[in-house]
């Protein structure tokens, strides 16, 4: 991995509405720019909070960490980035067994041990975001992550993104019992310990039998079961933890989403 030289930051203008949480909405860097008449910045989206003071709680890279050429550019516009945790494919979202098994799991601690000086002595931090097809695929492996790289260390530099319904595999959304009860294992054992919550709805794919990612969509837009995530939210999620959501038009509606129910 390198870093190249920070020199800029994005500013914004006035945030929206209040929320019982704090929430930050992902957004495309490309739109973002094209909205305040700036050179594109350095990465695939910014997460810019929903109110108060207009600086970007992180950068999102869509790149591969594990491959040779994954590239940190310090050009981005906040100290705090957020990538996944990667695949031995070049295809990020290949169908890639060895990701599960001790070649790709021994991948990714080597990139953790070569990233951890560099995110250090610069004062970065890297949130790793699992995904089911990753090496960062499921509970025990996350579980790992956060006893080995975080808990052990006071001051790594790395932390960890829960995103529920990126670790669903498309088996895992029916019958809507063991949808429901994968979201309450994973939330019991990562919502506590994030430093994030990156919140999505999801489309499964269109064949039952396919294991084709399940698509992310704004909340409120496919089959997330709204009561149940508010109930695992206010027991496993503190209230001071980040939510990250997707922007693409639909902000209102997700922190209506968000309001607790009567």
């Amino acid at each position: 991995m390198r870093l190249a030289p920070r020199v800029a930051s994005i500013e914004v203008g006035d945030g929206m509405a209040s929320a019982a949480r704090p929430i930050h909405f992902l957004h495309d860097s490309r739109v973002l720019a094209r909205m305040l008449g700036i050179e594109i910045p350095c990465c695939d989206a910014v997460a810019m909070p929903a109110e108060g003071p207009a600086k970007p709680f992180l950068a999102a890279v869509d790149a591969n960490p594990c491959s040779d050429g994954f590239l940190l550019d310090l050009d981005a516009p906040s100290d705090r980035f957020l990538c996944y945790s990667g695949s031995m494919s070049d295809d990020l979202f290949a169908d890639e067994p060895r990701n599960w098994m001790p070649q790709g799991q021994a991948r990714l601690q080597e990139f953790l041990d070569e990233t951890a000086p560099a995110l250090k002595a610069r004062k970065r931090i890297l949130c790793l975001r699992p995904h089911w097809r990753h090496a960062l695929g499921d509970l025990p492996s996350c579980v790992r992550f956060v006893r080995e790289r975080i808990t052990a260390d006071p001051t790594s530099p790395f932390e960890l993104c829960f995103s529920p319904t990126e670790l669903l595999a498309p088996s895992m959304l029916q019958p809507t019992e063991a949808l429901e009860e994968h979201l309450r294992r994973s939330f019991g054992h990562l919502g506590s310990v994030a430093s994030c919550v990156l919140l999505a709805d999801f489309r499964p794919p269109d064949a039952p039998e396919s294991e084709a990612p399940v698509e992310l969509l704004p909340l409120g837009s496919g089959g997330l079961p709204r009561a149940l995530t508010l109930s695992l939210l206010d027991a496993f999620v503190p209230a001071s933890t980040p939510l990250l959501l997707l922007s693409r038009g639909r902000i209102e509606e997700q922190r209506a989403w968000l309001t607790p129910m009567a």
